[in-house]
């Protein structure tokens, strides 16, 4: 797993604030994560379609892949570093990747790789990929592919570069949102804008 902490450009940053100052400050920091959680949604979408792409990973592995794409952020505005974006590169189950195994003599070719005295079975109704150690029958193990130094570095170059640009594009579309918004213009009630706030705690 790699971790990255995203750094925002201050100056844009502040920019982007400079264009609302006539938004009350509480009403800022609830757009601040509100786009925090929306560049996660849209940070784990593109890292699943990128891997499945360079990987040529199965339909309906999203599920599987989504946890492998986790942020955490504290509710602060004033420190970028306080969000961080986890993404799991460690080995994956084979089965995840289009007609990457077929029978080879005394074991299994997976995506061009011998694996000795490796094999398919059903556990549960489910496909398991399994390999013997040693010559006897058991003990078994479960096989795996690791994730190719390539897909790690399409990540970084393609995806992680752009995350601050992400957020700052989801931070100035939520408060121009807001802006038009005859609710947010009026302003909210004090008790509406604490419960807000109260949320912000648990994301």
């Amino acid at each position: 797993m790699t971790g990255l902490y995203m750094q925002l450009d201050e100056e844009k940053l502040d920019r982007i604030v400079g264009l609302f100052a006539d938004i009350s400050p509480r009403i800022i920091k609830l757009a601040f994560h509100r786009a925090q959680r929306r560049t996660e949604g849209t940070v784990r979408q593109q890292a699943i379609r990128m891997m499945q792409q360079r990987l040529q990973l199965a339909g309906g592995t999203q599920k599987r892949l989504r946890k492998r794409v986790q942020a955490h952020m504290k509710p602060s505005a004033a420190d970028a570093s306080e969000m961080k974006y986890w993404f799991g590169l460690n080995d994956l189950d084979p089965t995840l990747f289009r007609g990457g195994i077929r029978r080879a003599r005394g074991g299994l070719m997976i995506r061009g790789t011998y694996y000795e005295r490796a094999f398919v079975a059903v556990l549960s109704g489910k496909k398991k990929v399994m390999q013997r150690v040693g010559k006897a029958a058991y003990p078994v193990i479960n096989l795996t592919v690791p994730i190719s130094d390539e897909m790690t570095v399409a990540l970084e170059d393609e995806l992680f570069e752009r995350i601050p640009d992400i957020f700052l594009h989801h931070f100035e579309t939520d408060l121009r949102g807001r802006v038009k918004s005859d609710t947010w213009k009026n302003g909210w009630a004090d008790n509406n804008l604490a419960a807000a706030e109260r949320n912000i705690q648990v994301w």
